[in-house]
């Protein structure tokens, strides 16, 4: 089922991507929204299950896991499952995702520095066959809700 949203609604969810911290007055003012037209909003967005949870960036740096790694990982017929069953004991993996193409996942994992990288490859290799590719940075574009504010004012 396809949810229609308002302006008020992408604007809201633009603001919660940045900050899902702010309360519903501060969220009110940044649109023009009353605080109970903000909360009625934002309660009916959860309820209609189109926010599914709110979340917090670690920076895991401070951490010390200062080393982010895209890894793809290739198998043989469905031998994925066995790796996707066994995730668990992959803490650095922080997602999973089954893709098209010549591999079958790619991961993304936080590291310690690259003895650990080292480490997490060979517990992999038994599974499947690991192409590794370090982040150098992250460029984060955060205009997504634009494209449905400005299609929501050609209505």
């Amino acid at each position: 089922m396809k949810i229609v949203l308002d302006e008020f609604d992408y604007k809201i969810l633009k603001i919660l991507c940045n900050n899902s911290r702010l309360s519903y007055a501060e969220i009110g003012r940044k649109i023009s929204l009353s605080q109970s037209a903000t909360k009625e909003r934002i309660l009916n967005l959860i309820d209609l299950e189109v926010i599914k949870n709110f979340s917090i960036g670690i920076d895991f740096e401070k951490l010390g896991y200062g080393l982010k790694v895209l890894i793809s990982l290739k198998f043989k017929n469905d031998d994925f499952r066995k790796f996707i069953a066994d995730l668990p004991k992959f803490p650095e993996v922080m997602t999973c995702k089954r893709i098209t193409g010549e591999f079958c996942l790619i991961t993304e994992c936080i590291l310690k520095d690259s003895s650990h990288l080292e480490n997490l490859i060979d517990r992999l290799i038994p599974y499947g066959t690991p192409t590794t590719s370090i982040q150098l940075s992250e460029v984060r574009i955060e205009n997504l809700f634009d494209h449905f504010t400005a299609a929501s004012n050609k209505r």
